[in-house]
């Protein structure tokens, strides 16, 4: 083994050296180099088969390069793997990961390695090459390292634990939910004088089998800091939080937009009804819109009003104006209205509002944070008004849903942004510098592993496009928007990860972890609305994958709050701490989640959609038979 680093060490000096002739002013100090043994599986004509693979690393100073060696071909996934796994133990550390070079060396028998399951090794190989700490080598560990530090289910785990423990191994770490696994069971079969091979699936309780069997403990582990403690014998305290703390001026602010809001959801809500009874349309079109009008724009305001002056509410409200306008579109598009003068409008808004958040100055860490909801809401509107624009030729209807929701989140990014003033505020450079960084490798990481898995995630497409647009504004320059936009694609994609872990592992464990980190970002400081926001809608969520979404922004965006402040003059106020265990109630705030959705719930939406759609098909059909027969 000691031939194995040596070898390490030289390849490492060899690669110094050729940087250190295209940056010859830079010195790359070396910090510290480790190797794991990372459990593997393959199939072999007679089944699977697990085996180990030697994977190095060699950590010098740098800015933020990731190597994976070719010794053998690597795939994209394990490629995003070991960046991830650098990431998130800087991370971990305290450490900037842009003030390292990382050099992974993959040693193993297959010519070429793939799939991510060797994430959370790496990270343990990153951990003790940075920290100088020995790896426990009767300790072994499977499981995908996703950009949160959560650990994620993996594939032949059964067969990875047997090789592990023919390896000497005494403890087995595992993701959570696969202590018990299903393995296959290779069956032989005479026809005459041939043997078939067939394989049969077989659940086992591995936590029980390897001890009994192979004298191998299995343990669950659900994040990095877990496995860390059991390669390390280190302990990372829970964070300290406190109950999160907001002034009387944010009170009043978060219940003037309610309010104001409130309003503009009745008045549209009432106007969109007078436009369908006034409109030249079919009792049938007209009976299908009203219902639409009722259930959803009238539902939104209802449930809104049930959490009255909740910043979380906010987003029910701004949804309810949403579905008015688009009732009102649609009524528009079916009478031959002309629509040229609304889209127009919309897209110098958005234009507007867009110059207009880039240069305000926020004066405190309050109006911070109303800075970067209204660019959040701006940036959405956005992505709506092209998927609009995309979408127009195919579905008319919904094209014009994201252009009424374009407008209806405009309307509230004005709201947030009242009495801030122009200026020149602190440069976002770096942040945007980093955040777009991190989003350029968290999406593609993300997608190369539901990709493999054939789970495709509308959040992450999300994530895709708003990347696109995090690259884009930083090309104009406008960093503020572009850090984001990149942040918000950075959340979406992690939410998607961790949607797949969840529904893989039948575990709820990550849902629990997301809900625990957003409540540490929301009580770190006085008048936390960002995390407080997002944290709040989490509540008001109907799906686990719309909760991981929302806990996932309201601590992505509010580390952006926080690197924001750092660069300016915004005093951060801190909070009383209290110990972990006792339950922050960020206020104000529902006292329980919504239920989710039943499978009937969504029958009945899909109907309800259906009923309106059909509607407005033969409204068409009407008004072409009208124009046919000239009537």
């Amino acid at each position: 083994m000691v031939r194995r680093i040596s070898s390490l060490v030289t390849v490492a000096i060899v690669l110094s050296s050729l940087l250190l002739q295209a940056y010859p002013l830079q010195q790359l100090r070396v910090v510290g180099s480790a190797w794991v043994l990372a459990p593997a599986v393959s199939q072999t004509e007679s089944g699977y088969v697990g085996s180990a693979t030697n994977i190095s690393v060699f950590v010098t100073e740098g800015w933020g390069d990731v190597y994976v060696s070719t010794y053998s071909l690597t795939q994209e996934d394990f490629q995003g793997a070991a960046t991830t796994a650098a990431r998130v133990v800087c991370s971990l550390l305290g450490l900037d990961f842009s003030r390292y070079n990382f050099y992974f060396k993959v040693k193993t028998d297959a010519v070429i390695v793939g799939g991510p399951s060797a994430g959370v090794a790496m990270a343990v190989a990153v951990y003790s090459a940075l920290t100088g700490l020995p790896v426990n080598r009767s300790v072994a560990v499977t499981g995908m390292i996703s950009p949160d530090g959560t650990v994620g289910p993996v594939g032949g785990v059964y067969e990875k634990a047997e090789a592990m423990a023919s390896r000497g191994a005494r403890l087995f770490l595992v993701p959570p939910g696969q202590g018990i696994v299903t393995t296959y069971r290779v069956v032989v079969r005479r026809i005459g004088p041939f043997e078939i091979y067939s394989t049969q699936p077989v659940t086992v309780n591995l936590t029980e089998y390897a001890m009994k069997n192979w004298g191998l403990r299995v343990v669950e582990v659900s994040t990095i800091e877990e496995a860390l403690r059991y390669f390390f014998n280190v302990q990372f305290k829970p964070r300290a939080y406190a109950n999160p703390a907001v002034s009387d001026a944010v009170v009043r602010k978060v219940s003037d937009i309610w309010s104001t809001l409130e309003r503009i959801a009745v008045a549209e809500l009432s106007s969109a009804r007078s436009y369908v009874n006034s409109s030249p349309l079919t009792s049938f079109t007209k009976n299908a819109l009203l219902n639409y009008l009722n259930t959803y724009a009238g539902s939104y305001l209802d449930t809104a009003r049930r959490y009255r002056n909740n910043a979380g509410s906010i987003l029910l409200l701004t949804s309810s104006i949403a579905t008015s306008r688009w009732i009102k579109f649609i009524v528009d598009y079916s009478t031959g209205r002309k629509l040229e003068t609304e889209v127009d409008n919309i897209r110098e808004d958005i234009s507007r509002y867009m110059s207009l958040v880039e240069n305000l100055e926020a004066r405190s860490f309050a109006e911070l944070n109303y800075k970067v909801i209204a660019g959040d809401l701006v940036i959405r509107a956005s992505r709506l008004f092209n998927s609009s624009a995309s979408m127009w030729s195919s579905d008319p209807q919904g094209a014009l849903q994201s252009l009424a929701y374009a407008s209806a989140l405009l309307e509230e990014a004005k709201l947030w942004i009242e009495g801030l003033p122009q200026g020149k505020p602190a440069s976002a450079y770096q942040q945007a510098s980093t955040y777009v960084a991190i989003a350029r490798s968290t999406w593609p990481y993300v997608y190369s592993v539901l990709s493999e898995a054939g789970s495709p995630s509308v959040l992450l497409d999300y994530a895709r496009t708003y990347y696109t647009a995090a690259t884009s504004l930083y090309s104009s320059n406008r960093y503020f928007l572009a850090s984001v936009a990149a942040t918000r694609s950075i959340a979406l994609a992690e939410a998607a990860m961790l949607d797949f872990q969840e529904r893989a592992s039948g575990s709820r464990v990550y849902l629990d972890i997301s809900s625990r980190r957003a409540l540490e970002i929301a009580s770190a400081t006085q008048d936390f609305l960002v995390a407080i926001y997002f944290y709040n809608q989490s509540l008001l969520a109907s799906s686990d994958a719309d909760r991981l979404a929302y806990l996932k922004l309201a601590s992505e965006l509010g580390s952006l709050v926080l690197d924001l402040a750092k660069s300016s003059s915004v005093a951060v106020q801190q909070p009383q701490v209290q110990q972990p265990g006792q339950q922050p109630q960020p206020s104000p705030q529902p006292t329980q989640p919504q239920p989710a959705k039943s499978i009937w719930d969504t029958i009945a939406e899909w109907l309800r959609d259906l009923y309106m759609r059909v509607a407005l098909a033969l409204e068409g059909l009407v008004k072409f038979l009208k124009g046919l027969f000239g009537r």
